[in-house]
């Protein structure tokens, strides 16, 4: 998939953020994103983001499950939904040489004329005829990598979201984290996630936190989407409280307009 086409579904989930969220920062757009289409998370998202206003300088590359939740986010059902509802058609045109002599040239170069338009003919008709089997190609590769990623049957933890992993992989992942049956219900609705004033904890019906945490031996504060043990050390987490927003989470959001100016 293309540099471009990334960045595009990228910024795009980005300018719908920038309308449907009431803040007005990276961290709360990324957040309301992360919050709506449950995974990746928002430090993802934001590396995302960064990756693709800075020319690849700053950020993360987003991945393949990061584009496809955006593309979800952005109304379509994966990425190649997304790639064959915006793919741009490419167009072979008439040599401006040949162009001109039509225009000017006397029937004495007529038979010359029409024999180069034939040869462009020819050569549009091969262009349509490659251009449709790469997208044939392309859509048979996706499917084919949708119907191995099917099979599957476990995941690992990554640090901040559940990735699918294969079972023969071994016991551990790249990531260090112990590889474990795959549960639908966790991978979609858990993962780490950075909190600011922004943040949605509790539900607006009924009040219930729709945040947990656990206190880390260095005493940061880790805040998840679902309640459970810990991915890594298997500690229960706990629901989060007022007291700990008003302790722990910032009043302010990193950004210039949030300090008074001499």
């Amino acid at each position: 998939m293309g540099e471009e086409t990334k960045k595009r579904i990228v910024l795009q989930a980005f300018e719908k953020a920038k309308v449907s969220c009431p803040g007005d920062s990276i961290n709360a757009w990324s957040n309301h994103i992360s919050m709506t289409i449950d995974t990746p998370s928002a430090k993802t998202l934001t590396k995302a983001y960064n990756y693709c206003t800075s020319e690849g300088k700053n950020g993360s590359r987003p991945s393949k499950h990061t584009l496809n939740r955006l593309c979800k986010y952005l109304g379509y059902n994966d990425f190649a939904e997304f790639v064959e509802k915006n793919k741009v058609k490419e167009r072979v045109y008439d040599s401006p040489d040949i162009s001109q002599k039509d225009e000017n040239d006397d029937s004495s170069v007529g038979t010359a004329t029409v024999t180069n338009q034939k040869n462009w003919r020819s050569i549009s008709i091969f262009g349509t005829f490659a251009l449709t089997l790469i997208i044939a190609v392309y859509f048979i590769a996706e499917n084919n990598a949708s119907e191995l990623g099917a099979s599957v049957k476990c995941m690992t933890w990554t640090g901040t979201v559940y990735e699918e992993i294969s079972c023969s992989a071994g016991s551990y992942s790249e990531y260090g984290t112990a590889i474990e049956p795959y549960d639908q219900k966790r991978f979609e609705n858990f993962r780490r996630i950075d909190v600011d004033i922004t943040t949605l904890f509790f539900s607006e019906q009924n009040q219930k936190p729709l945040v947990w945490y656990y206190k880390n031996e260095t005493g940061e504060i880790e805040y998840y989407t679902a309640p459970g043990v810990h991915p890594v050390n298997g500690k229960t987490l706990k629901a989060v409280t007022e007291y700990i927003i008003e302790k722990y989470v910032p009043i302010h959001q990193n950004k210039s307009s949030s300090f008074i100016r001499d």
